[in-house]
């Protein structure tokens, strides 16, 4: 064999060892690794009511709904009923009252105001009885004692104003929720839904 013939076989001898030891190498490396521990994962800490919040904006079409849905199942089965209603301008509460032994229908428009604590403030701007000239106040009154009210609206007759505390509606439920945008004219109302920690 010539010395040419014997040196081609020499590197294509060491390719041939190289490439065995290579694929030796990555052998036991892949099976170290496959039987190595995993690496534990990094535990992050638990989502706390400040960063375990989101965001819910609805139209007036949508709160209506949500009104209406409520108060069927609030008032099922109760004689008195009564509806809530947002409109364009006003937030309107429409009932039925007794005055002087004679049943009216009524109308209250309200002014809904947010409040620091994320509830909902209604300032009653008018009352629509027909021909009647009946008190704001009165109408009011008889509703905080004859009508079945959820115990987290609060109505004040002699202010004139009812409460839709969101924050006591959250107290005992699985999610809390807080008013943070009321806009009448657009239609755009804003909520802060916070899934609440066990601590």
């Amino acid at each position: 064999m010539s010395k040419l013939a014997t040196k081609h076989f020499n590197i294509w001898k060491w390719a041939f060892f190289v490439l065995l030891a290579a694929i030796v190498v990555s052998g036991v490396v892949v099976v170290h690794k496959a039987a190595a521990p995993a690496p534990a994962p990094e535990v992050s800490r638990p989502a706390t009511v400040s960063n375990t919040s989101l965001t819910v904006v609805l139209n007036r079409k949508q709160v209506n709904a949500l009104s209406a849905n409520y108060l069927n199942k609030f008032l099922k089965g109760q004689q008195v009923k009564y509806h809530f209603m947002v409109g364009e301008k006003y937030a309107t509460l429409v009932g039925d009252t007794k005055f002087m032994g004679v049943k009216v229908r009524f109308a209250i428009n309200f002014i809904p105001q947010m409040t620091k604590q994320g509830n909902i403030l209604l300032k009653a701007k008018g009352l629509s009885v027909g021909q009647l000239n009946i008190p704001l106040r009165f109408v009011m009154g008889y509703i905080a004692k004859n009508y079945n009210i959820p115990k987290w609206v609060s109505i004040n007759a002699k202010k004139k104003t009812v409460l839709l505390d969101l924050n006591r509606y959250s107290k005992h439920r699985s999610l809390k929720y807080s008013a943070k945008e009321i806009n009448m004219a657009d239609g755009r109302f804003r909520f802060l839904i916070t899934v609440p920690t066990d601590n």
